[in-house]
This record gives C-alpha cells, sequence and structure tokens, in this order.
C-alpha cells in the first residue's frame, strides 16, 4: 500500500494543550514532522503537521484527533498565488526557507512547490505586490 503524506493544522483547546496528543500518531502507523507550533499549557495552541502514512491510519488518526476535542484543518494549498498582480521579482525565493518558491531560470517565472512548502508565511509578508495570499492568516 502506497503512503501519502499531507499537512494539516491542528487547534488545541487551553484544556487539552499540555496532553500527549501528537505523539500517540505512533500508534496509527504515521510518521510526522512538526512545521510549526504555538502551543503552552493552559492556552489555546496551534501546531502545523506534515504526517505520513497509509490512507486509512491517517483516516483513523484524524479521527482520534478530532474525538481529543482537537479541531483540524487538512492543507491542500499552503498559499494563493494571484498571476495577474505578480511582477515576477523574486522577492517572496529569497526568504522561503525550504526553496518551494524558485525562479524558473529560462522564463523568469516564479514556481512553487506545495510539496516543499513548510506553511512558514514568509513570502506572503515579502511581496511587495501583495500577490501571494496566506493559506489561513490565523495561522501564520
Amino acid at each position: 500500500m502506497e503512503n501519502k503524506c499531507i499537512k494539516i493544522g491542528l487547534t488545541f483547546p487551553p484544556e487539552k494543550a499540555d496532553k500527549p496528543i501528537v505523539t500517540n500518531l505512533v500508534k496509527y502507523g504515521l510518521t510526522f514532522n512538526i512545521l510549526r507550533a504555538y502551543i503552552s499549557p493552559g492556552k489555546t495552541g496551534n501546531i502545523i503537521l506534515e504526517i505520513s502514512g497509509s490512507d486509512d491510519d491517517i483516516k483513523r488518526s484524524l479521527e482520534y484527533i478530532e474525538a481529543q476535542g482537537i479541531v483540524v484543518k487538512i492543507y491542500t494549498d499552503s498559499v494563493i498565488h494571484y498571476e495577474e498582480k505578480c511582477m515576477h521579482c523574486g522577492a517572496c525565493t529569497s526568504v522561503c526557507p525550504s526553496g518551494a518558491l524558485v525562479m524558473n531560470k529560462e522564463t523568469w517565472e516564479l514556481e512553487f512547490n506545495m510539496d516543499k512548502c513548510l506553511l512558514c508565511g514568509h513570502c506572503v509578508r515579502a511581496c511587495p505586490a501583495r500577490a501571494i495570499k496566506s493559506f489561513d492568516e490565523a495561522i501564520i
């Protein structure tokens, strides 16, 4: 069975912020990478994860997380690129830590690779033309 990789955002209510919920994902046969986390005991917290596993294992793990009272958001896109506004200046590429945004050296046009994106939002803040919008401004 083929593994797939998805990016998810988790919002923890204050009473769940100090519980080891994310570590339990290994019990579902998943591997995970924490891309971003803002979480403290007694406060609402947010974590963005990249998880990998079979479709069934991912489905069961998301059901487990939601049953714990955690809000789950699955990200299929990280940023929205408005081609008509883009000046192809490359400002976003200079702040992209993962190389998800690059300039095509033949056409000098911006290219985006979602698989490499860390959902950090640096590109959104760097774009002088405001041609890139955040996937979820509440998380960044």
